[in-house]
């Protein structure tokens, strides 16, 4: 009788332990290692790779798929007169991005024209009107000089969320050397009573410059 009281308490005591472990590892906060360059005083230039984990849930939070996801800056563009890096899914070869770093933030071209990605320098409460993923976006700058947890240690970020009416879209996590360290995306799961769910998110595990 000892034995099997004993035998349930561990069981019970490593079910915990695995169900905070792999909580954690949905909420990025545990890593395996990582790698690459902690991201000080450089910033993404043509041939960077930055290696996510990307995590897809289902409706009620759990996890439902992981994955590996690369970007490189695969080259230059030149668009009316701007540089522009252009940033590929690895795996399929295609533009994902075209960031330029300015001196008050990071900018996506999108839309055909230049548009805010990630204002900084930035203060709590501030807002800015832009264009993302395929639609206008009011972002709105809810944390400063945080710091997160990754693949190559604590980085000091800023934190936006990007607003559709009042709907929550994205969650970004902003790194000026590291660009995008963490990002979410919210879906609406129903077309008849909207409501929203967070249905990706990425990792930043490694970057190489």
């Amino acid at each position: 009788m000892r034995n099997r009281l004993l035998y349930s308490t561990g069981l019970l005591v490593l079910s915990v332990f695995l169900l905070v472990s792999c909580q954690k590892e949905i909420d990025g906060s545990i890593f395996a290692g990582g790698g690459g360059t902690n991201p000080v005083n450089q910033k993404p230039k043509v041939g960077t790779i930055w290696t996510y984990r990307y995590y897809i849930y289902h409706q009620d939070g759990s996890l439902y798929q992981s994955f590996i996801y690369t970007l490189k800056a695969k080259n230059e563009e030149t668009i009316n007169g701007e540089t522009w890096l252009n940033v590929v899914d690895v795996d399929a070869d295609t533009t994902v991005y075209k960031f330029q770093a300015k001196t008050d933030g990071l900018y996506q071209y999108a839309n055909s024209t230049s548009n805010m990605f990630c204002k900084d320098p930035a203060f709590l409460g501030e807002s800015y009107n832009t264009y993302n993923e395929g639609g206008a976006e009011n972002f709105v700058v809810k944390g400063v000089n945080d710091t997160l947890p990754t693949g190559i240690g604590d980085v000091v970020v800023n934190y936006y969320e990007g607003y559709r009416s009042t709907i929550l879209i994205h969650q970004i996590w902003y790194n000026k050397y590291a660009w995008i360290v963490r990002k979410s995306t919210y879906r609406n799961r129903s077309q008849v009573t909207p409501s929203w769910f967070r249905e990706r998110t990425i990792f930043l595990d490694k970057i190489i410059y």
